[in-house]
């Protein structure tokens, strides 16, 4: 998953049950920008690894809701990023669903998000239900 001439990918993925974060994965030419542009719009977010990927992607997991004002922090982060790279089309992609953001729309992209933070509320609110119910061990 590199960029080429004419395009940059930004998949979105959700991050592991319970955490409230999801995965922004991009071309590792972008990295610093990236972290930076998040570090600016005060989102949390932390490098993270995922071993069959493969060399070519770098994974940032990020904090959607809290401080810097979530979802619309990450929307902002998005919109700056797609004014850097003028000319060229970037794609906001989440398994077979893409919003491609040259003339970047502020509210599909916010949509999108959004779509993603409630995915990941569902998966961290089954995970708690889930967790809440496993056995105690009495010896621990």
């Amino acid at each position: 998953m590199t960029a080429d001439a004419e395009s940059i990918p930004l998949l979105v993925t959700l991050g592991h049950s319970g955490d409230g974060m999801f995965n922004l994965r991009f071309p590792p030419e972008y990295r610093d920008e990236i972290l930076s542009l998040l570090d600016d719009n005060g989102i949390e977010h932390g490098t993270t690894m995922e071993f069959s990927a493969g060399t070519d992607l770098a994974i940032e997991a990020v904090k959607f809701l809290g401080a810097g004002g979530g979802l619309v922090a990450i929307s902002l982060m998005i919109k700056t990023f797609v004014q850097r790279h003028n000319g060229k089309r970037v794609i906001l992609k989440r398994g077979e669903f893409k919003i491609e953001v040259a003339g970047f729309s502020e509210k599909k992209t916010e949509q999108f998000l959004q779509t993603m933070a409630t995915e990941q509320a569902q998966r961290d609110a089954e995970w708690r239900r889930v967790v809440g119910k496993m056995p105690v061990d009495e010896n621990d």
